[in-house]
């Protein structure tokens, strides 16, 4: 027994001594390895609610994906960001070579100013 004077007020601390014996021992020893596998138990819930998350975006990533892709092929447009600039730049040359051909005028090769005034050539 230990007494120890804190501010004047005597206090009595035991302390348990000894060695904890056999059965304390192997009491210890199946407490720590029953943690020991709750926790691992605990990860490989962790894990694989963790792996069925992951695994459901990307089934929804590949579902959004096909939808679109469908409706592309289904209504004829083009998909993807450098499929519709493609489509975009054909749309463009298009209108650009049908208004050459109703006005008469080809592409403008320079423009310069003059003293008069702007001069294009064509």
């Amino acid at each position: 027994m230990f007494n120890a004077d804190i501010g004047g007020v005597m206090t009595q601390t035991r302390y348990i001594a000894g060695n904890p014996g056999f059965f304390k021992s192997m009491a210890r020893g199946l407490i720590l390895a029953a943690m020991a596998i709750g926790g691992f138990i605990m990860l490989i819930f962790s894990a694989t609610f963790a792996f069925f998350v992951i695994a459901g975006l990307v089934v929804l990533g590949f579902v959004a994906f096909a939808v679109f892709w469908l409706k592309a092929k289904i209504t004829g447009k083009p998909f993807g960001p450098q499929a519709q600039f493609e489509q975009a730049r054909k749309d463009m040359e298009a209108q650009f070579s049908s208004y050459r051909e109703t006005t008469g005028q080809g592409p403008v090769v320079d423009a310069h100013q003059t003293p008069d005034g702007w001069s294009v050539d064509d």
